[in-house]
């Protein structure tokens, strides 16, 4: 029985790794060709394919899941067409071990995907978005500016460039509900020996029963933000951060009495993400055991691509939903995954 286990396992893991590298190839190319839109004489095409290299662990990290289920109704498929599952049956293998034979390699896809969504995936997005942004234009700052709150500081950074440099930087301080002071800056620069910030060129008012302007060539800012955090928080969409980075941003945003919507949706999507490609491996057990018993390899892999595409539809769909009509990120990162493994069970069940 050790042997048949090992058997299934080795199967599967092929057909999850061959489904991953047809998907990163695939969305790799197609990635590709849309960048060729946005070519130019700073962003060439070796630019766009460094982006592309640096986006593979995103690909891969996105594209799990589906590669899991792919992978299931391939590697299994091939078992079924030559009838190997009819001979495990027979020799006592039951449904449910089959299934936890074909769990067990793709949980450890799955933990390698954990491992690098929580160490690599942010990095080489970073990297991958200071490459496309700086290459398309000299800063990387949406257009109406980067807002943060510290404390009872408002900030404001007109333009921000990857390299740590800032400028049109506007600090609005309040307190008791009322502007105190303001600081504007030409400029700012960070220095990363003595890790700190300089402004320059610096306008400061005082608001109060006089106001007070003072003009200084250049003065310290203390803040506690980073050049490298500046560049994640403005770069990397929530859904790519680390679960340690959301629940630090998630706790600073509680802590200033801020939306933290948008983050909290992200880490549950993180968190949930390895049962994501396990429901969806019970979603390709049930499919081979149940509708899909006597057809090839071909409508196999069309009905994953198409329950994919579906499970895709309704994250997109949940997310948003969640944070317009304010119901917990928990439901809606939960619920396509509780829907398939609800389906998953009953095909399963009714295979026998």
């Amino acid at each position: 029985m050790k042997k048949l286990d090992l058997y299934i396992g080795k199967t599967v893991i092929l057909g999850i790794l061959i489904s991953s590298s047809g998907l990163i190839g695939l969305l790799s190319v197609l990635t590709f060709l849309e960048e060729i839109g946005d070519l130019n004489e700073k962003y060439d095409a070796l630019s766009a394919l460094k982006y592309i290299v640096y986006s593979i662990p995103r690909i891969f990290y996105e594209t799990l899941p589906y590669a899991t289920l792919l992978g299931c109704l391939s590697g299994l498929g091939l078992l079924a067409n030559s009838s190997q599952l009819i001979v495990m049956r027979s020799f006592g293998m039951s449904t449910w071990e089959i299934t936890w034979s074909a769990a067990k390699p793709a949980l450890v896809i799955v933990l390698l995907g954990l491992f690098l969504g929580e160490t690599a995936l942010p990095k080489f997005e970073k990297n991958a978005r200071v490459i496309k942004e700086s290459g398309l234009e000299e800063d990387i700052t949406p257009s109406s500016g980067f807002w943060f709150k510290e404390d009872k500081t408002y900030i404001r950074l007109g333009k921000v460039f990857s390299d740590g440099r800032l400028r049109d930087v506007n600090l609005i301080e309040e307190k008791n509900g009322r502007v105190v002071k303001t600081v504007w800056a030409e400029k700012a620069t960070y220095d990363y020996l003595q890790a700190k910030w300089s402004l320059f060129n610096v306008k400061t008012t005082k608001i109060g029963y006089q106001t007070e302007g003072k003009i200084q060539e250049s003065i310290d800012w203390e803040t506690s933000i980073t050049p490298s955090q500046l560049n994640t928080e403005i770069l990397v969409d929530p859904s790519r951060m680390s679960i340690r980075e959301l629940q630090q941003k998630i706790s600073f945003l509680q802590k200033e009495g801020l939306e933290f919507g948008q983050f909290e949706l992200g880490l549950w999507k993180k968190i949930f993400q390895p049962l994501a490609s396990l429901a969806l491996v019970l979603v390709g057990v049930s499919f081979i055991f149940g509708p899909l018993r006597q057809t090839n390899i071909g409508t196999r892999l069309v009905a994953g691509i198409t329950f994919s595409i579906c499970f895709k539809f309704l994250q997109d769909f949940f997310g948003p939903a969640s944070l317009v009509f304010n119901f917990s990120p928990i439901i809606a990162a939960g619920l396509p995954i509780l829907v398939s493994v609800v389906l998953g069970w009953h095909l399963l069940r009714k295979a026998g």
